[in-house]
């Protein structure tokens, strides 16, 4: 359902839609008619991910199938709500989730607030695991959100930090677990140099990593809001580069299984073993956004 907007939050609203919804112009009816025919990608992801035993779970398994009356007709998709391992409803649910997020931004910038983005990484070895990385990280946010710096940022917001944790993988270095926080500020007084000024030594001390800020002048999808996936298969085919690429997040392994399973004659930049571990990996010990 559409936002019921004021006037003067029409144009702001408009340029945000013009961003999230450009994958479906308006003047493109018969186009969109025509893609409703063809299988979507992320069913065929879904598949991939059942077929070789990523997805496990009977819930998400069943995900995107119907639901069986008897005596009568009753057609009604099982929608399993698993959005860590789900690419079905990850995907389903990520326009609501953008829609949310640059919302409030908007909110917080049109109210003469501040956008910060704080990315955290962390040092790590090619031999460390992914769920023991994962739980280090997940620790150090905890840590860095109960001391005294962090607390008094907080006093000065009205909207909850936007947490969300990625990772990357490559043959090379192995797993690079990192997290990015939209912290909205109710004014215009706090500077990033005063964040990470405030919060470098503690996140040093709890992960030996870096912690940097950026400030935004217009909202941004990129805290929880990226999208990867394409429409089809064939707008995969269409949108591939010749560009070799070393790490991939999560969802650019996906498509890589995709493209192996899909075209007999694809060479990956990685091995097939090497997407199959890390995809199995980050579907069991990836963490995903919070709100807090």
């Amino acid at each position: 359902m559409s936002p019921v907007v004021t006037a003067p939050e029409n144009q702001n609203l408009i340029r945000i839609y013009s961003v999230t919804n450009d994958k479906y112009p308006m003047n493109q009816t018969h186009q969109e008619n025509t893609k409703k025919t063809e299988k979507q990608f992320v069913d065929i992801l879904h598949e991939s991910l059942v077929n070789h035993k990523i997805i496990t779970n009977p819930r998400v398994i069943q995900c995107g199938t119907y639901y069986s009356k008897e005596g009568g007709y009753f057609r009604y998709r099982i929608k399993c709500g698993n959005i860590k391992e789900c690419p079905r409803c990850r995907d389903r649910t990520l326009d609501f989730k953008r829609h949310q997020m640059l919302k409030t931004q908007e909110e917080c910038l049109s109210n003469g607030g501040s956008l910060f983005l704080i990315t955290g990484t962390m040092k790590h070895k090619k031999t460390d695991s992914l769920r023991y990385l994962q739980n280090k990280l997940r620790t150090a946010v905890s840590k860095l959100k109960n001391q005294k710096g962090w607390r008094k940022f907080q006093k000065q917001t009205s909207h909850p930090t936007r947490t969300v944790y990625e990772t990357t993988y490559s043959e090379e270095n192995g797993y690079h677990p990192h997290v990015h926080m939209m912290f909205h500020a109710d004014n215009q007084i706090i500077k990033k140099t005063q964040i990470r000024e405030s919060l470098l030594p503690y996140w040093r001390n709890y992960t030996g990593g870096n912690l940097d800020v950026i400030k935004l002048d217009t909202p941004n999808t990129y805290v929880g809001g990226k999208s990867y996936y394409p429409e089809s298969l064939d707008d995969l085919f269409k949108q591939q580069k010749d560009v070799m690429k070393k790490n991939f997040a999560k969802e650019e392994l996906e498509i890589e299984l995709v493209k192996t399973d899909s075209d007999p004659h694809y060479e990956p930049p990685l091995s097939v073993e090497s997407i199959l571990t890390a995809v199995r990996d980050m579907n069991q010990n990836q963490s995903y956004y919070k709100e807090r």
